[in-house]
């Protein structure tokens, strides 16, 4: 009895301990998937601000400056897009890893700790 009962609170530690790995695992994986998006963004925003110096320091005119303005933002916008997918993309993935983790931990919960049957009453 006494080892019964040793063996399973041996095995629930190691079960939460593994499901505790397992969930920093996935929080480190989404930082630096995010983090990635974040630098992506900043050198975005460096690479436009300097298109835009160059632009200023090559238009001839009011008009040249204005068509090459508005090229830059329609192709800054492209890019601020195609990173806000990414980033969302990113957040679906984490939830379905969370969603699953959270799954296998009741699982596991389940099976090391079964939930006892209530005897049923008998019919006369």
């Amino acid at each position: 009895m006494e080892n019964d009962l040793l063996k399973q609170w041996t095995d629930m530690n190691k079960s939460a301990m593994d499901a505790i790995k397992e969930l920093g695992e996935i929080n480190t994986t989404a930082m630096t998937r995010l983090t990635q998006r974040q630098m992506d963004m900043i050198s975005l925003y460096m690479e436009s601000g300097a298109k835009q110096l160059e632009t200023l320091s090559q238009a001839k005119n009011m008009q040249d400056l204005a068509a090459t303005q508005s090229k830059l933002f329609s192709e800054m916008n492209e890019k601020l897009l195609d990173n806000a997918r990414q980033t969302v993309e990113v957040l679906v993935d984490v939830k379905a890893e969370l969603s699953a983790w959270v799954e296998k931990g009741m699982q596991q919960a389940s099976e090391l700790m079964p939930m006892p049957t209530m005897p049923t009453a008998k019919k006369k």
